[in-house]
Order: structure tokens, then C-alpha cells, then sequence
């Protein structure tokens, strides 16, 4: 089992690990990790290498794309208002403009010669982000986000896993085996299993008041997929009990070009905080991952070593 963490070359995250004093490889070794999972949002690769490092690779996901893929223009330009808007998000005013994206997403991710991509499977506007009330169920979107997917699988050499990551909005969010397993089937890729992201996961339920709570309630959704558990080769592992704040949380409608508010927000239900209780082993006895990544948020490099260094014990690690 391969332990990652998630990594991207943005400003911050650059400047970040120069203040160490390390580079990547040397925080790395120090830490002990086998790599990186990298975050590839973007349709160039980057000026400079990863594929030493970068074990996996995380695909740019759009969150908002069913009405596009359906062409529902009335809806679409309720959520993004005029053409331009429209361009910046997909690329285009077409699906096929926004195919192409996907299509260089993936060509700039392996560039970087990762053993696996992760593919996240969702559908939820912005308003939809705050109101909690969804125009479209997890079985739709699966069944579209498959359709999608096929649509791109050509760019995916075959030696190359993908795996799906569930989400706590609409989509894939493991809670119906039966629906999963539909899902997985209607892949026409072989080479495919799942991203566990036990964060998204525990966001599913705003009940949930301890990890201990948190623990029991992924193993439970586990139990329930029976054999389906085999496809797990990954696990983003974070702790997220975000119940209180999703009850209390702001019902405004904003815009996609309010980014600050909604990030802002979408950090607030999702913690990516560390586990701490020692019973996190329970979910590792129910599931044998290739990998492990430690997603976690973080005020700088040596805070994240400290967590990182903390879950890795649990895990016995």
C-alpha cells in the first residue's frame, strides 16, 4: 500500500515547501511517503516535471455539467448568465468544446506518467451548493458521468488505472450499492475502480457527531457494498464532521464567478482534517488500497508533516 499525499503547483504550495528548506523529493523521503497525488487542473502539463514523484493524478473536475451534456440551454444560462461565462468554465458553449477539455486534461495528467487517474463523479450548481435541493438524482448523474467518460476513454492508455471518487453532492456517493454497481458496469474501460474519499463520505451524513460516529458509519456503507469493495485500490483519507455547519450554513444563490464565497464554503463542509482516533483501522480491515493519499488542510509544510506523521501511525504506518 503506496502512501501519497495530495500535492499542487500552485503559488502557495510552492513558496510553502521552499520554506522548508526541502525540496519535494527530500519532504518526501522525511516523511516517508512514495509520492504524490497531483492536482491536474489545467489543459497544459506543467513547466516542470513530476513523473518521478507523482504516483497518481487527480483530473480537473466540473461540478456543474449535466444541463451542458443534455443541452437544457434554459437552465444552464439561469446558472452561468451569457456565453463568455459559459467559455470560462467548459471552454466552449458546446459539449463538444467541453469534451476537448477533458480530452487535454487527461493528455497534460500523463504527461506526468501516473500509475492511476482519479475522476470525480458529481453534479451540483452553485445554488444548488447552499439550497440542498437538487434537480437531479445520484442515478442520473451516474448514468450521464458514465456517458461522459466513454465519450473520453481513448486518451486512457490501458495499463493506466481510473478510478472514480465519490462526492457528497449528487452523483457517486457509495450510499447504494445497487446504484454503484450499475454505474461501474456501464464503463467501457476495464481498467477502473474506486477512490474512497472518506471525508466526502462522512459528509453524507450531517448526524454524525464523533470520528468514532464517523468510523462506523463508513464501515457500515462498506458492509453494505459487499463485493463491490473489492473495487476500492484508493483511499483519500481526511476526517470531515461537518453536521452542524450544514444545517447552519448560509442559503444564499451565488454565482460561478463568486469563487471566494464558494470555496470558502465548500471548505466548510468538507474539513480535511486529520483522523485521530485509532479505530480508523476498522475501515483498512474491511479494504486491502493500493494507495493511500493524506488529503488534509494545512497552514504550512511542517504543520502538514505533523499530520501527516500522526495519521500514518494509526494506520501503523
Amino acid at each position: 500500500m503506496k502512501q501519497l499525499f495530495n500535492y499542487s503547483t500552485v503559488p502557495g504550495y510552492e513558496e510553502a515547501i521552499r520554506r522548508t528548506g526541502k525540496s519535494l523529493e527530500d519532504y518526501l523521503a522525511m516523511l516517508g511517503l512514495d509520492g504524490i497525488e497531483l492536482l491536474v487542473y489545467r489543459s497544459e502539463p506543467y513547466m516542470r516535471p513530476f513523473d518521478k514523484v507523482a504516483v497518481g493524478a487527480h483530473l480537473r473536475s466540473w461540478s456543474c455539467w449535466y444541463d451542458l451534456w443534455k443541452n437544457n440551454k434554459d437552465r444552464l444560462y439561469q446558472i452561468f448568465r451569457s456565453d463568455d461565462a459559459l467559455r470560462d468554465y467548459y471552454g466552449g458553449t458546446q459539449k463538444r468544446a467541453w469534451l476537448l477539455q477533458i480530452r487535454r486534461n487527461i493528455q497534460a495528467a500523463l504527461i506526468e506518467k501516473p500509475e492511476y487517474l482519479v475522476y470525480r463523479v458529481e453534479e451540483v450548481s452553485p445554488a444548488e451548493q447552499y439550497s440542498w435541493n437538487f434537480d437531479h438524482t445520484n442515478a442520473e448523474v451516474m448514468k450521464m458521468a458514465a456517458r461522459v467518460f466513454n465519450r473520453v476513454t481513448e486518451e486512457v492508455p490501458a495499463d493506466t488505472k481510473v478510478l472514480f471518487e465519490n462526492s457528497w453532492w449528487p452523483g457517486l456517493t457509495l450510499q447504494n450499492a445497487k446504484q454503484t454497481g450499475e454505474f461501474l458496469e456501464k464503463i467501457k474501460f476495464d481498467n477502473i475502480g474506486l477512490m474512497l474519499d472518506t471525508g466526502h463520505l462522512l459528509n453524507t451524513n450531517p448526524d454524525l457527531q464523533s470520528e468514532r460516529e464517523g468510523i462506523d458509519y463508513i464501515c457500515s456503507i462498506l458492509k453494505e457494498m459487499g463485493e463491490l469493495r473489492h473495487y476500492i485500490k484508493g483511499v483519500h483519507l481526511s476526517c470531515s464532521l461537518s453536521g452542524e455547519y450544514q444545517r447552519q450554513s448560509p442559503r444564499m444563490i451565488p454565482s460561478l464567478e463568486n469563487d471566494a464565497r464558494l470555496l470558502s464554503h465548500v471548505c466548510n463542509i468538507d474539513q480535511h482534517r486529520p483522523f485521530t482516533d485509532p479505530a480508523v483501522t476498522k475501515i483498512f480491515e474491511l479494504i486491502e488500497p493500493d494507495y493511500v493519499v493524506h488529503v488534509l488542510y494545512y497552514d504550512d509544510f511542517n504543520q502538514l508533516a505533523r499530520q501527516i506523521t500522526e495519521q500514518k501511525l494509526l494506520l501503523g504506518a
